[in-house]
């Protein structure tokens, strides 16, 4: 018997499994992913609930049509992910995961936790980040426009750079120097 064969899994752990083509209708609940690579794949109509993925490739996967509920992402690889195709339901954490050329368009982030994450050129438009927290984020290049960072904090991330007239920055936390880089778009002089 091969791997996924079955319509659903629980309490089970996958290591070091190469899925390559797609997944469809799929159901995964509280399992563990280790070592594992999804690169290029398209996961349909899946649904991973209370799942855990460490240090696994994940990077150009599509999704449709796919929940992912408080699952969590370690060490993770997820290069060019476009979550915004999720279709279903998005509840994660990401710790030390490279999520370069993500994007998360017109979602509702609230309270998502991104840790030790590079975020480099990753796209937030049209998105809910209310009391979302970026902590030791590298968030170069990283675009957000018309999105709610109410409450959101940014102390201890770097490299970013955000428009105080195209987003919401209610009470939003920033430390300096950081911090300066909000002036940017103003047509100011500092000295």
């Amino acid at each position: 018997m091969g791997v996924f064969e079955e319509d659903g899994y629980e309490n089970a752990t996958f290591a070091r499994v190469e899925w390559r083509g797609d997944l469809e209708g799929v159901e995964f609940y509280n399992c563990l992913f280790e070592h594992s690579s999804f690169q290029s794949c398209r996961l349909r109509g899946c649904s991973f609930d209370n799942c855990t993925f460490v240090q696994s490739n994940l990077s150009l996967v599509e999704i449709m049509n796919t929940s992912f509920l408080d699952a969590r992402f370690s060490e993770c690889k997820m290069i060019g992910v476009a979550w915004s195709a999720v279709g279903g339901f998005l509840s994660a954490i990401y710790d030390r995961c490279n999520l370069n050329n993500n994007i998360f368009s017109d979602m509702n982030l609230t309270k998502f936790n991104f840790t030790s994450c590079s975020l480099e050129e990753a796209s937030f438009q049209h998105t809910k980040l209310r009391y979302a927290v970026f902590d030791d984020c590298d968030l170069a290049r990283c675009r957000f426009s018309q999105v709610d960072l109410s409450f959101a904090d940014f102390t201890t991330s770097r490299n970013y750079f955000i428009n105080a007239e195209r987003n919401t920055l209610h009470k939003t936390r920033f430390s300096l120097p950081e911090a300066v880089s909000l002036l940017e778009n103003l047509d100011i002089v500092i000295r």
